[in-house]
């Protein structure tokens, strides 16, 4: 288990979710990428992959109950008990592996130190290794 994956608790509900969130904007970046090359039948399956994705996110996130409005049925979000803090946390620290994510969700924006000090450590080692590869 890498430093990161402890410091944000290990295998968690809140930590599973933000997965599939950074997995998402990772698929939309890819498909902003192949857009942006013109490339759009690899746009067209990127795209597919990004509604399974979100789909996924949904059931995971969805708990919601039957209700109706003066007889008008509709369905209800009800919460759950996922900590959104934590899942927020997870999920900019997860992003930060992808382009997208980089951009969608700058670091600063994680509010633990301990987390955002290992992201920041981390983004570090890979831009050292790029430069010893001369990339």
């Amino acid at each position: 288990m890498s430093d990161l994956y402890e410091l944000l608790g290990g295998s968690t509900p809140e930590n599973n979710l933000a997965e599939e969130y950074a997995g998402a904007v990772d698929l939309f970046g890819r498909l902003a990428g192949a857009v942006e090359d013109g490339n759009l039948r690899y746009a067209w399956e990127k795209a597919a992959e990004v509604r399974r994705y979100l789909e996924r996110f949904e059931r995971r996130v969805q708990e919601t109950e039957a209700a109706s409005d003066g007889g008008d049925p509709f369905v209800r979000f009800t919460g759950g008990d996922l900590d959104g803090q934590k899942v927020a946390t997870a999920a900019v620290a997860f992003s930060q592996a992808y382009r997208a994510g980089k951009l969608l969700h700058p670091v600063d924006q994680i509010k633990d130190d301990a987390v955002k000090a290992e992201v920041q450590a981390s983004q570090e080692r890979t831009r050292a290794f790029r430069d010893e590869l001369g990339i």
